[in-house]
């Protein structure tokens, strides 16, 4: 068997495209995504944003909007035809008699041109109605007073949000993005030698040479399962080893959202045995579609929904908070992969939930090793 397995691992290690999805894919993911989100995350303070107004309200916008630096402000004759022309990320229309109609108690309209499509947009608006909303403030501050009326009486309580679970932004998204990455750079990793080491034998009729050499079906079986496993472990690992490296010196943001303390080394060991339990998961479900496929193509058709399968899981999870996990979570198997990481990655570390996840991935792994074991014991599953 082990004869097997070390020839198994040499073919799928020369194959191009194993090498391809088990380390390029990995690297390309994790990387695209680490910088996209660090992106995301990263304040905005050092961003210019263009704003433009009417030129016969310039001075007074420009006064208004003096402590927002970021906002590079124009005079123009046209607010929307700039804003059209993308000459500007936001504009602002006031009325000619805006102090006028303040001071007489009329409620004068400031439209804020805009798009709610776009970031940089949607940043600049924000910043422009902090600055009318504080204006708007002070007027009214300025009313009560001549009014002889205390300006605590529009507050009558204070609130103030705690946050129960420390971490951030950016510990939230890293928690979502690494065990979503992860599921779907394992499952394509291993895909093509899912579909080789068994359909493609019965494609290429190499099965039958197989069949006749001395090992029996069972040890040959797990050969080709243990080549799966080493190859989506392999994936995982490297896939876990890039967002460490890539967070740790190419980002700033991520970087400071992660911080493991003294269960540094611990989360990373259990991080490693997850990695290992979804592998067998993973290689156990693909091994099965190769038994039932004819050929490569046709197995590909079918692993291919299983590889995507965790997408559905990751949707249920992301909006789930870390006190929200109860049991359910750890035991369906790929939507524990979410909650595990979930609290590794906040630095909970708590044993009762580890060993769920790990048991309820290699029990699901067992089982469905077991039918494709069945399956692949009779001719009409083995021979093409």
């Amino acid at each position: 068997m082990f004869n097997i397995l070390k020839k198994e691992l040499k073919d799928s290690f020369r194959d191009q495209r194993t090498l391809l999805l088990t380390v390029l894919l990995p690297l390309l993911l994790m990387s695209a995504l680490v910088f996209f989100y660090e992106n995301m995350l990263s304040s905005n303070e050092e961003d210019t944003y263009e704003i433009v107004v009417e030129e016969q309200r310039y001075d007074f916008v420009k006064g208004l909007l003096a402590k927002h630096e970021n906002l590079n402000i124009s005079a123009v004759e046209d607010v929307e035809e700039k804003l059209e022309a993308g000459e500007a990320v936001a504009g602002i229309i006031i009325p000619a008699d805006f102090e006028q109609q303040v001071i007489s108690g009329v409620t004068p309209l400031v439209q804020i041109l805009g798009d709610m499509y776009s970031q940089n947009s949607v940043i600049a608006i924000n910043a422009i109605e902090m600055a009318f909303t504080q204006y708007s403030q002070t007027i009214v501050a300025e009313r009560l007073a001549q009014s002889n009326v205390d300006v605590a009486v529009l507050t009558p309580f204070v609130m103030e949000q705690v946050q129960i679970v420390e971490g951030d932004d950016s510990m939230m998204m890293i928690a979502y993005l690494v065990p979503l990455m992860l599921t779907i750079a394992v499952g394509v990793g291993i895909s093509p030698s899912a579909t080789d080491l068994i359909a493609g034998e019965k494609e290429r009729s190499t099965m039958e040479a197989l069949l006749m050499t001395p090992v029996n079906r069972g040890s040959l079986l797990l050969a080709k399962w243990l080549t799966m496993v080493i190859i989506a472990t392999v994936t995982g690992f490297i896939t876990l080893g890039i967002v460490f490296v890539e967070v740790q010196f190419f980002t700033e943001t991520l970087k400071a959202g992660i911080s493991f303390g003294d269960q540094t080394v611990v989360i990373a060991i259990v991080s490693l045995l997850i990695v290992v339990s979804y592998s067998a998961l993973m290689a156990s479900a693909l091994m099965v579609t190769s038994i039932l496929a004819k050929t490569v193509k046709e197995a590909q058709s079918y692993g291919t929904p299983i590889t995507m399968i965790a997408i559905l899981p990751a949707l249920l999870m992301v909006n789930l908070g870390l006190n929200e996990l109860a049991t359910i979570h750890f035991v369906i198997p790929i939507m524990n992969i979410f909650a595990i990481f979930k609290e590794l990655f906040f630095g909970v570390v708590n044993v009762e939930h580890i060993l769920l996840t790990i048991g309820a991935n290699l029990l699901a792994s067992l089982i469905i090793f077991m039918i494709g074991r069945v399956m692949f014991m009779k001719d009409k599953w083995v021979l093409a």
